[in-house]
């Protein structure tokens, strides 16, 4: 069992006073532990936070794993190593979600009856693209890196 580290503040009494000494004042404090930065390559500033919030899990070789489903992967359930492309066309998808939801707020909050058609039209899109939504989904996986075993 280790024992504690010294207390920061010593109290002593000198001359019928209490004084508090800061034992760091003598002495440097440690530093604090340093925590592993989440790198971000330059020119990925807008949408590298989004990923590294997204996929924390790294392969050996540091690059950024992506599990996938058999409801929306042909080849699924596989986990992906993204390559720097695929990342920044992650980002690209999610700042583009993000905007497209942030309209859809917008045009609810303006109107309520304008959502409707445009709810009906994605919803009837949806149904007639479901067929090929697995393969497309897929060939745009298969673009973001490569297959790795975990």
């Amino acid at each position: 069992m280790s024992k504690p580290p010294p207390p920061r503040y010593k109290i002593v009494e000198r001359d019928g006073r209490l004084l508090t000494i800061d034992t760091w004042a003598t002495q440097a404090p440690d530093p604090p532990p340093q925590r592993r930065a989440d790198l971000i390559a330059p020119g990925d500033a807008l949408g590298a936070p989004l990923v590294a919030a997204l996929f924390r899990v790294r392969d050996a070789q540091g690059r950024r794993l992506l599990t996938t489903s058999p409801n929306w992967d042909r080849k699924g359930p596989r986990v992906i190593a993204l390559s720097s492309t695929g990342e920044r066309r992650i980002a690209a998808l999610g700042l583009l979600s993000i905007g497209v939801m942030l309209v859809l707020l917008l045009v609810a909050l303006i109107d309520l009856e304008w959502l409707l058609p445009i709810v009906v039209v994605v919803v009837v899109l949806a149904g007639a693209i479901s067929s090929s939504r697995t393969s497309l989904v897929t060939r745009w996986l298969d673009s973001l890196g490569e297959e790795t075993s975990r």
